[in-house]
C-alpha cells in the first residue's frame, strides 16, 4: 500500500490534517491487537510509522501501490485521501468498531461512521453488528480485498521495521515527535485557492465540495 508517512491521522472526503491527528502521532493510539501480531509479522511501532506517513500524505493524490479498487476510486475522485487513511487503519487493526476507528483517527463517531459507510458502499470494507453489543458496528476489510491488502501492507511494513531497528528506541521516539511537529504545521497551513474558473473537487457520491 502506498505509504506516505503514517503514525496518526488519516483522511477521508475533504478532511485536512487536524491538531488531534498530530497529537496522536507520538502516542501512537491503540496498539495493534495481539491476534494481528504474527510471528515475524506486524509490530506496533512499524504500524505507527506506516500510519504516520499515510496521514502526512493526505494531500497527496498519488495512487500507486494500493489495492486496485481503492486506487481506481481515489484516482477518479470518488474517494479522498482521508478514505485511504481510514482504510489503512481498518486493514492494520481491524476488525474494529466505528468508535475505535473514530478514536484512532481523532474524529467524531458520526464522521468515522460516514467514512466507514462510504468505504462499504465502495465495496472495500464490510460492516456488521457487534455480536456482543448490537448497538455497535464492526468494520473490517471486505473479503475480496483482504489478501491483496495484507500483502501490500506487509511489503510496506518491512522497510519500516528495518528503519526502526536501525534507529533504536531513542531516535525512533525523536522521529515520531518530529512527525508530530510536521503534522501540526501542515494542519496550520492555509489551503491554496484554485485558479479562477477552476472546478471544486468532487465529493464522494458525485457532488461538489
Amino acid at each position: 500500500m502506498a505509504c506516505p508517512p503514517a503514525a496518526t491521522a488519516t483522511a477521508v472526503p475533504g478532511a485536512a490534517t487536524t491538531a488531534a491527528d498530530a497529537a496522536a502521532l507520538p502516542a501512537g493510539g491503540r496498539s495493534l491487537r495481539p491476534e494481528r501480531r504474527r510471528a515475524g509479522g506486524r509490530d506496533e511501532e512499524a504500524g505507527r510509522l506506516l500510519l504516520a506517513f499515510a496521514r502526512l500524505s493526505r494531500g497527496n493524490r498519488q495512487v500507486t501501490d494500493l489495492p486496485k479498487r481503492l486506487a481506481t476510486l481515489l484516482g477518479s475522485g470518488q474517494l479522498a485521501p482521508r478514505h485511504l487513511s481510514a482504510f489503512t487503519v481498518i486493514a492494520l487493526e481491524g476488525p474494529m468498531t466505528v468508535s475505535e476507528l473514530a478514536a484512532h483517527e481523532g474524529l467524531a463517531v458520526s464522521t468515522a461512521s460516514l467514512l466507514a459507510t462510504q468505504l462499504a458502499d465502495a465495496g472495500l470494507v464490510e460492516r456488521r453488528e457487534d455480536e456482543r453489543d448490537r448497538r455497535r458496528t464492526v468494520v473490517s476489510v471486505a473479503p475480496a480485498h483482504r489478501k491483496e491488502s495484507e500483502e501490500l501492507l506487509e511489503s510496506k511494513l518491512a522497510p519500516m521495521r528495518r528503519a526502526l531497528s536501525r534507529l533504536g528506541p531513542a531516535q525512533a521516539r525523536a522521529l515520531f515527535e518530529g512527525l508530530a511537529v510536521v503534522a501540526e504545521e501542515m494542519a496550520a497551513a492555509p489551503t491554496p485557492a484554485g485558479p479562477p474558473g477552476s472546478v471544486p473537487p468532487r465529493r464522494p457520491g458525485g457532488g461538489r465540495s
